[in-house]
C-alpha cells in the first residue's frame, strides 16, 4: 500500500525551484524541539505543519508525545494510544476538526489518533485537566483537537505549501496542501501520504512494525462577507500497520468522513457569533494473523466498523464587560462486529451503541484591571446499549443511562511578566466501548475526577517560561486488570471495575534566547498515581521525564541539539492497567541524544536533516506494551524504540 510517488512529486517540484528565486535574507524560525508553547493557562498550542524533532510523525499520537505532559503507549511502527498526565482511552477526548471519532478494535488496534495525519491539519491544541466544558462531555484528563483554520481570501490567489521527507527503515512522507481562493471562497485540498518499514532498535534486532498511510482531504468554504463563513469538507484515509505486541495486524484502516460548518459574526452588540456544525465519521477496520505476517496455522480475522455521527450549535455572547459561550451537542455512535476470513459475505452484527446530549457554558469575566475569573458548568446524558450481550444473554438488549455533570472555575492575575492561576474542576464520564465489553463491565458506576490546577505562565522578552501543577481525586477510577501482565486486553479479556484512585504532577517549559543566535530550551513532566482501593501504585502512570535542547540560527542555517531523559519508573502494579494494557513492572531509566540542522535555500524552501537516537540507544518507554512472539522475529520484553534514525526533510511554502 506504499504511495512512494507521492512523496517524489513534492521533492521534485521543491528541487526543480530550489534556485528559481533570489535568496532573501529571512530571519530563519527557531527549530521546533518542544514542538509547543503554552498559550494561556492550561492550554497549549502547536503547529502541525512546522519543521520538528523527531521524524515526522506518523500519525496523531507520534506528534503529541513531544508535548511535556503527554506520553504514548507503543504497539509498532504506528497507531499508538496517546495519554495525557498518565490517563489516555475516553479519559481523553481527542476531536478531529471539533468532532468526535472512535476506532472499532476491540483491543484498541486503531485509536482516534491512528485516523489522524497532523500534517493535514492547521493547529493543534491541548487542554489540561478539567479545565473546559466546550470539548465534549468528561474530560477527566483534558482534550486535544485537531483543527483546521483555511484563513480567507482579501484578494483572489493560491497558497501552497509541501513537505518531503525519508529517512532511515525505508522512512517515506509527503504532504501537499494547495488552496485556491478569492472574497467569495475558496477551494483547498490536502494530500497525504506516510510509509515506514520494520525499523531496529538499538541491538540491531528488526520489530514488527511496518506501515502504510495515505489521506485525501477536500474543503470548499463560502465567504460571501467578511462576517459569514459557510463550510464543507470532506476527509478520506486508508492504511494498515504491522504490530509486535500481539498475534494479529491491522490490514485495513478505513475512514470516510464528511462535515459542514456555518459561523455568522457580529450579528448584535450582544451576540458576537453564532456557530452550527454535524460531523459524520465511517471507520472500517480488519485485523487478521495473515497478511502481514508469515502464517502456516490456523488463519484469523475480525471486522469491526463504527458510525459517529455528532452535531453542535453554539452562540458567543458579550454581556457588558463579560464573555459567554453557550450551546449543545449530540452524538450518536454505533459500533458493529463480523469476522471470518469470508467475513465480506457475512452481515454485521450491532454489539453497542451509544447516544448522548449536552448543554454548556463558558465565560470570563474581568474582575479587576489584572485578573479575570473563567468558570464552565455542562450536563450530559448517555444512554448506552448492549446489542448483543457479550456471551451474557441478560444483557442483550439492555440499557443503561448515565447523567454526568462537569464544570470548572479558575482565577487568572496578570502581573507584570508573570500569569499565576488556580482552577477547581469536576469532570464525569460514563464507562466507554471497551471497558463495557469487560467482565463486570455493565454494573460499572460512573467516573469523576475532582481536580485542582495551578500554575504561572511568565513572558519577559528573551524568556518565556510556564509551570502546571495537579491534585487529583477520582472516584469510580474505572481499572482493567489482566491475567497476563503487560499483554493486550483487547475484546472481553481482562475485567473492569470501580477503585478510589489519587493523582498529581507537574509540567514545566521553558525557552530562553539567552544570546545573539542562541536559545536554550527545558521541559519537565512528572506525574504520580495511587490506587487506594488497593494500596497499590495507579497503573499505567508515565516515569519523570525531561528534555534539554540548545539551538543557533541566524538568517539562514539553523543548529539544534537535544537530550531527553526518563527516569526508572518503580511504582507499577502488574496486572493493572487501562484499556490499552496492562503494567508488566518495573522499568529502567534510559536518556537519548539527537541532532537537527536547518537550511533556507530561498524564501520560499526549507531543507531540514537530522539524526534521533545518536547513540544508538536500545531501550523502551514504560509505556510501551509487551512483545510478542512473531515468526522471524526476535521476542522481547517490551516494544523497543527505535534505534539511530537518520532523516532528511524538504518544506516549501508559497
Amino acid at each position: 500500500m506504499s504511495c512512494r510517488p507521492l512523496a517524489l512529486l513534492p521533492l521534485a517540484l521543491a528541487l526543480s525551484s530550489a534556485w528559481a528565486a533570489d535568496p532573501a535574507a529571512v530571519l530563519l524560525d527557531e527549530i521546533v524541539v518542544t514542538g509547543a508553547r503554552t498559550v494561556s493557562p492550561l492550554v497549549v498550542t502547536a503547529d502541525p505543519q512546522a519543521p520538528r524533532r523527531p521524524v515526522a510523525a506518523a500519525d496523531a499520537a507520534d506528534f503529541l508525545k513531544t508535548i511535556p505532559g503527554m506520553s504514548s503507549i507503543r504497539k509498532g511502527g504506528a497507531s499508538s494510544d496517546p495519554l495525557l498526565r498518565g490517563l489516555g482511552g475516553s479519559r481523553l477526548a481527542v476531536q478531529a476538526d471539533g468532532h468526535f471519532l472512535y476506532g472499532g478494535c476491540g483491543g484498541r488496534m486503531d485509536p482516534p489518533t491512528a485516523y489522524i495525519v497532523p500534517s493535514a491539519y492547521d493547529l493543534v491544541e491541548v487542554i489540561k485537566g478539567p479545565q473546559s466544558v466546550k470539548y465534549g462531555m468528561g474530560l477527566v484528563s483534558g482534550a486535544v483537537n485537531f483543527e483546521r483554520k483555511t484563513e480567507p481570501f482579501a484578494t483572489a490567489g493560491t497558497r501552497l505549501n509541501l513537505s518531503a521527507t525519508g529517512g532511515s527503515f525505508d522512512r517515506n512522507d509527503a504532504w501537499l496542501d494547495a488552496t485556491v481562493g478569492s472574497q467569495l471562497g475558496y477551494l483547498r485540498a490536502i494530500g497525504t501520504q506516510a510509509h515506514g518499514g520494520d525499523y531496529k532498535d538499538g541491538n540491531g534486532e528488526k520489530v514488527h512494525s511496518a506501515f502504510d498511510r495515505h489521506s485525501a482531504t477536500a474543503i470548499a468554504g463560502f465567504t460571501p462577507d467578511a462576517d459569514t463563513t459557510i463550510e464543507l469538507s470532506a476527509d478520506r484515509s486508508r492504511g494498515e500497520a504491522a504490530y509486535a505486541d500481539r498475534s494479529m495486524d491491522g490490514s485495513v484502516f478505513d475512514r470516510d468522513a464528511w462535515g459542514i460548518k456555518a459561523e455568522r459574526r457580529n450579528l448584535a452588540p450582544w451576540l458576537t457569533a453564532l456557530r452550527a456544525e454535524y460531523g459524520h465519521s465511517y471507520v472500517d477496520h480488519v485485523m487478521d494473523n495473515f497478511s502481514l505476517r508469515p502464517q502456516p496455522g490456523m488463519k484469523m480475522l475480525s471486522n469491526p466498523d463504527r458510525t459517529t455521527d455528532s452535531a453542535r450549535v453554539a452562540a458567543d455572547l458579550k454581556l457588558a464587560s463579560a464573555e459567554l459561550t453557550v450551546g449543545a451537542d449530540w452524538l450518536q455512535d454505533d459500533h458493529t462486529f463480523r469476522g471470518g476470513v469470508d467475513y465480506a459475505s457475512k452481515p454485521r452484527s450491532p454489539d453497542q451503541s451509544f447516544d448522548s446530549a449536552g448543554v454548556f457554558a463558558e465565560g470570563k469575566l474581568p474582575l479587576t484591571g489584572s485578573e479575570q475569573l473563567v468558570a464552565g458548568l455542562r450536563h450530559d446524558r448517555v444512554d448506552a446499549r448492549y446489542d448483543t450481550g457479550f456471551g451474557n444473554a441478560a444483557l442483550r438488549n439492555s440499557e443503561q443511562r448515565y447523567h454526568l455533570t462537569s464544570g470548572f472555575i479558575r482565577l487568572e492575575s496578570k502581573q507584570g511578566a508573570w500569569t499565576p492561576y488556580v482552577g477547581l474542576g469536576l469532570a464525569q464520564r460514563a464507562p466507554d466501548f471497551w471497558e463495557r465489553a469487560k467482565q463486570g463491565g455493565a454494573s460499572l458506576k460512573k467516573e469523576g475526577n475532582t481536580e485542582l490546577d495551578f500554575g504561572t505562565l511568565y513572558r519577559n522578552g528573551a524568556l518565556e517560561a510556564s509551570v502546571s501543577g495537579y491534585l487529583s481525586r477520582v472516584e469510580n477510577f474505572i481499572l482493567i486488570s489482566s491475567a497476563q501482565p503487560g499483554g493486550s486486553v483487547g475484546g472481553s479479556s481482562g475485567s473492569a471495575r470501580n477503585v478510589d484512585a489519587r493523582r498529581a504532577g507537574f509540567e514545566a517549559d521553558a525557552n530562553w534566547r539567552f544570546a545573539p543566535n542562541w536559545h536554550a530550551g527545558a521541559t519537565l513532566a512528572y506525574a504520580w498515581g495511587e490506587n487506594r482501593t488497593d494500596g497499590k501504585a495507579l497503573a499505567q502512570t508515565p516515569p519523570l521525564e525531561g528534555l534539554l535542547t540548545l539551538g543557533w540560527e541566524n538568517d539562514r542555517l539553523a543548529l539544534a541539539a537535544h537530550v531527553r531523559g526518563v527516569a526508572r519508573q518503580g511504582r507499577a502494579a502488574p496486572g493493572q492497567g487501562n484499556i490499552v494494557g496492562t503494567d508488566l513492572g518495573e522499568t529502567g531509566g534510559f536518556a537519548t541524544v539527537g541532532l537537527k540542522a536547518a537550511y533556507r535555500l530561498n524564501d520560499a524552501l526549507l531543507l531540514s536533516a537530522g539524526v534521533d537516537n545518536l547513540f544508538d540507544r536500545a531501550y523502551a518507554e514504560h509505556l510501551s506494551k509487551a512483545g510478542a512472539m512473531v515468526t522471524g522475529y526476535q521476542q522481547t520484553l517490551q516494544v523497543n524504540e527505535p534505534g539511530r534514525t537518520l532523516w532528511l526533510q524538504v518544506q516549501g511554502r508559497w
